[in-house]
């Protein structure tokens, strides 16, 4: 009688791009962009605002936990609300592949998901890890869409394709969400207001808003001069910017009008 013979793999597993890339597939999100509640950056009603989440992730320098939590939300996206994988695959989307270090950073960053309240996790089939997606206000309640009276801003795929997961640090990648919640073809980025609004440090969205800059994601579009007793003349100018036409967000009203990033 034959000898059964396993199956080799003809190739080498996929790499960090290429796992994200299955993620985002299975995802079936036809029209390429994740919606992410206001209450992930700020919380509050208007005039009683305080930071989201978010701060707390950029605060405690928890790039992985972001990440994981960004790639969750665009594969998290019917049903209930969950996505049930083996660590391992979480661990090659963040570009670690040894499976001991991988399993145990993939549940670090779970953990810290878990400490906001942003996600919950329980036991699923073959092994796997059933990842279930919370409101983002880390209120701990369970998720729903976002509905009539929400304010939510749209994450587009090009954060993944582009591999700004990789080039962003954590303040940079907290200024992109940031400029995509203005939701406006042209916004101001005042430091101190978006230190006190939104929870990063001043020196963390200098630094956030330079790496945006420096990728080609934002550009100064021109400057606004307004009046201020801070300046001897009472008035001073600060700086408006866009996204570079390939990053606009859709629905922009000026976004023929920008340069290429090309």
């Amino acid at each position: 009688m034959p000898t059964s013979v396993q199956p080799q793999p003809t190739s080498s597993p996929p790499d960090q791009q290429a796992t994200i890339d299955l993620f985002l597939a299975r995802s079936k999100r036809r029209n390429e962009t994740v919606p992410i509640r206001h209450s992930f950056v700020q919380r509050g009603p208007r005039g009683e605002s305080r930071p989201g989440p978010l701060s707390e992730l950029v605060r405690r320098n928890q790039s992985r936990a972001l990440d994981l939590y960004l790639l969750l939300c665009a594969v998290a996206g019917a049903g209930d609300y969950s996505a049930t994988d083996w660590a391992a695959n979480w661990a090659r989307a963040l570009g670690l592949y040894d499976q001991k270090a991988g399993t145990t950073a993939v549940s670090r960053a779970w953990k810290t998901l878990k400490d906001l309240n942003l996600v919950e996790s329980t036991r699923g089939e073959e092994g796997k890890a059933k990842i279930t997606k919370l409101l983002e206000d880390g209120s701990g309640d369970p998720y729903r869409p976002p509905g009539k009276g929400d304010y939510y801003f749209q994450l587009p795929f090009w954060y993944w394709r582009d591999r700004l997961h990789e080039k962003l640090t954590p303040p940079g990648k907290a200024m992109l969400l940031i400029a995509l919640d203005m939701r406006s073809d042209e916004f101001a980025l005042v430091q101190d207001k978006i230190s006190e609004w939104y929870g990063p440090s001043p020196e963390s969205v200098r630094k956030g808003i330079d790496e945006l800059v420096s990728h080609g994601v934002l550009y100064i579009a021109r400057y606004e001069w307004f009046h201020t007793l801070r300046s001897k003349t009472g008035q001073t100018a600060r700086p408006l910017y866009r996204f570079v036409l390939k990053y606009t967000p859709p629905g922009l009203k000026s976004a023929g009008l920008q340069p290429s990033a090309e």
